[in-house]
């Protein structure tokens, strides 16, 4: 399988950025997710990869092979897309064989990985019935096969559960993810699903308004996220998100709100703002309700998530923050509650740049 680098890589139509210039490098075997909003750049990127779009600038290289010009042909990989793309009057077998015997193989050698990729995506008893008689899921599994068959050096996929309904893509996203892990394949995935960006990828690239905002894990980009695009589109909901003051080692907000910063921050914040205007995050989960907590709310309202509670805390009367609690706890409507933030699930961010301010590593 390919390592697929991307140097300087950009796409312009005039004056208009499509992609920005961006490097990444996406490691052999490696599983990386391109999300974002639509017309975000993810799907340029993905073809500018496999050669149906032409760069403006930089450089695509696959295990250091310039690719850059190279037709996608030549390029050795398997697109699968969100609408199937199969051949209607072609059985399911032969939708699959096709690029084989395009390439010249043997009818045995043809009919052996077929049946291989077939067993494996548990499609052998649809060899014999055109796409049309089946399910978009098992016709997705079709597409896979075809992709799969190939045995190519990266596989590139652009949002190929869209066009399935709920059930077939939570069973599709497994089936993906195992075919990934036995192939050791090297993926690039489209989505703007962040659920299925955080469930499936080893590598997530957040990207908005045709530039990558942060490249990590899917720890790395739910937890210690870049900026605030980053914190508002990654989670459901998005970080809770606090605009203040911090003075003396103290965030101010609302009508009297106050929160102590953890001590292990206040040197950056010090670095970055000295005392001025700052945004605190945090996610859902990171809200302890206890009664001698500093940050007072009423509830505003509450929902049951099945294994947990999700409740909607208003601050007075400005702003609506989310936490997460257990499904057996309940809180009336317009009841007051306290609470305080687990410090290790604080974030911070400069109200100007909204770049994140994160603490300074102790060498």
């Amino acid at each position: 399988m390919a390592t697929i680098e991307l140097r300087g890589v950009e796409k312009r139509f005039g004056d208009q950025y499509a992609v920005k210039p961006m490097d990444l490098t996406i490691e052999s075997g490696e599983f990386v997710v391109l999300l974002g909003p639509s017309g975000c750049g993810k799907t340029t990127t993905l073809r500018m990869i496999s050669g149906l779009e032409a760069v403006t600038g930089g450089a695509i290289t696959f295990d250091g092979r310039d690719v850059t010009w190279s037709h996608p042909s030549d390029r050795d990989i398997a697109f699968v897309c969100q609408f199937f793309a199969l051949y209607s009057h072609l059985t399911c077998h032969d939708n699959i064989a096709f690029p084989l015997q395009a390439r010249g193989e043997s009818r045995g050698e043809v009919k052996r990985q077929v049946a291989e990729v077939a067993e494996l995506l548990q499609i052998g008893h649809l060899l014999n019935v055109r796409p049309g008689a089946l399910s978009g899921g098992d016709q997705q599994r079709v597409a896979l096969a075809r992709a799969l068959v190939r045995r190519p050096a990266a596989f590139l996929m652009d949002e190929p559960l869209g066009a399935l309904d709920a059930d077939f893509r939570e069973t599709m996203r497994a089936e993906i993810k195992r075919l990934h892990l036995e192939q050791k394949a090297t993926t690039v995935y489209v989505t703007h699903d962040q659920i299925e960006a955080m469930a499936m990828g080893d590598k997530i690239v957040v990207m908005s308004a045709a530039e990558v905002q942060q490249v990590g894990s899917p720890a790395d980009v739910y937890y210690d996220p870049a900026n605030l695009f980053v914190a508002r589109f990654i989670g459901s909901p998005g970080m809770n998100l606090l605009s203040g003051r911090y003075e003396q080692g103290v965030f101010r907000f609302g009508t009297d709100q106050s929160y102590t910063v953890p001590a292990d921050v206040k040197p950056a914040l010090e670095r970055a703002i000295g005392q001025g205007e700052l945004i605190l995050g945090f996610r859902p989960e990171a809200v302890n309700v206890q009664p001698s907590g500093p940050i007072a709310s009423k509830v505003y309202a509450s929902d049951l998530h099945g294994g947990y509670a999700m409740l909607h805390l208003d601050i007075g009367g400005e702003t609506v923050v989310h936490a997460r609690a257990g499904r057996g706890q309940r809180y009336a409507m317009d009841s007051e509650v306290r609470f305080d933030l687990d410090p290790e699930q604080v974030r911070f961010f400069h109200p100007a740049t909204e770049e994140a301010i994160r603490k300074e590593q102790v060498s």
